[in-house]
């Protein structure tokens, strides 16, 4: 005996499969084209977090040097104090040198592309030549 297939037949879906694949691979080859900085949503937390850390190092490595002077000729408080300013004076400088750096390499990604790194999208300096 033979058994009967009662259930309804499905419509073919290869047509809807192929659009799908078709359009998953446009958004993938897009996503695969944008730069890391467009896909990082969190670049300004993380470039905060960065500029941070070096101040606070500084601050903290200039603060404990201080401590250990202090401690080791017994001048307290001159020691923290000088530590406290020069640490404070060295995470000015880190910050410094990390923003010029990336200030440097926003300057050369906007050379490769060819536009002005300080024009806004939409404004004459983004637009090409005609």
């Amino acid at each position: 005996m033979s058994e009967r297939d009662d259930r309804p037949k499905t419509p073919d879906r290869s047509e809807d499969l192929k659009d799908f694949d078709r359009r998953l691979s446009e958004k993938i080859a897009q996503h695969r084209g944008k730069t890391p900085q467009e896909n990082d949503t969190s670049n300004a937390w993380s470039v905060s977090v960065r500029y941070g850390s070096g101040f606070a190092g500084g601050v903290l490595v200039g603060t404990a040097l201080g401590w250990a002077a202090d401690k080791f000729f017994d001048i307290a408080p001159w020691g923290m104090l000088v530590g406290l300013i020069l640490g404070f004076a060295a995470g000015l400088r880190n910050i410094m040198r990390e923003a010029a750096a990336a200030n440097a390499e926003t300057a050369a990604k906007a050379e490769n592309t060819g536009r002005d790194a300080g024009a806004k999208p939409g404004s004459d300096a983004t637009k090409e030549e005609e």
